[in-house]
């Protein structure tokens, strides 16, 4: 497995406006690092050209943005009573977290911004770390937190560098338990068991987000044939139809009728 390519940077700006129309789920987003030692296979942001342009491949690079947390305090009263979403495009507790602590020092910042909402995405237990911070947003808080399967052998193909899907469904029920609100992401689902899936999810988040595979160009996949015809196939049309069906049995999805 290659090494981490750790590419240390300042960055002009470290939020990102956006303006969907009707009423905004987040008004900036902020990314305290660029690429993710992650690497996940499927990851649609290989398709971005911050990405591709990368000399290395995606999965093998990171850049912390050294000056993220300077930023984002000069830009408080810009994002006071905003709504802001961490970890669009990188997972904010990515390993090196452990290492550079950029997402905690933007979290020490965005405490004082009185938010009017705040989701943190991603699929590391490494979050378990800022549960004294996460805690003091109380009810503005949502973690969505990324598990598309529930079949450790397809997290080993597919995500090879994530934390096991176990240790996240451990994480998630840990954050529950301190009245954090968490949000699934099954986004995109993969091969899993429906009945069993759902029930895991069930006894460890509150909601649930739901999504196919309905990309492959420029991510790892491209080069999966296997797992592209996979994809394309009835028999993953029948696995989503039967997910469903199980999320809605326990509860986790409203039914279409």
């Amino acid at each position: 497995m290659p090494s981490l390519h750790i590419d240390e940077t300042n960055v002009r700006s470290v939020l990102v406006p956006q303006n969907p129309p009707g009423e905004p789920i987040t008004e900036y987003t902020l990314n305290p690092y660029s690429g993710c030692g992650m690497g996940c296979a499927y990851c649609y942001v290989m398709k971005f050209p911050f990405a591709y342009e990368y000399p290395k491949a995606w999965g093998e690079w990171v850049q912390p943005k050294m000056n993220a947390p300077f930023l984002l305090g000069k830009a408080r009263a810009k994002i006071y009573g905003r709504k802001i979403f961490m970890g669009s495009a990188t997972d904010p507790y990515q390993y090196i977290e452990r290492k550079y602590r950029l997402s905690r020092r933007c979290l020490k910042v965005l405490v004082d911004c009185n938010l009017k909402a705040l989701t943190v995405h991603t699929r590391s237990h490494l979050i378990l770390d800022d549960l004294d911070l996460l805690t003091q947003f109380g009810s503005r808080l949502r973690v969505g937190f990324s598990v598309p399967t529930n079949d450790d052998r397809v997290r080993k193909r597919t995500e090879p560098k994530a934390p096991k899907i176990g240790v996240r469904l451990k994480a998630m029920k840990q954050l529950r338990e301190t009245g954090i609100h968490v949000t699934a992401s099954l986004a995109p689902v993969l091969y899993c068991q429906p009945r069993e899936f759902a029930q895991q999810i069930a006894e460890a988040a509150d909601g649930v987000y739901f999504g196919k595979m309905d990309y492959t160009d420029r991510t790892g996949i491209a080069s999966m044939p296997k797992a592209r015809r996979y994809f394309n196939s009835l028999t993953y049309r029948e696995l989503i139809t039967e997910l469903k069906a199980e999320l809605i049995n326990v509860g986790m999805l409203k039914s279409e009728k």
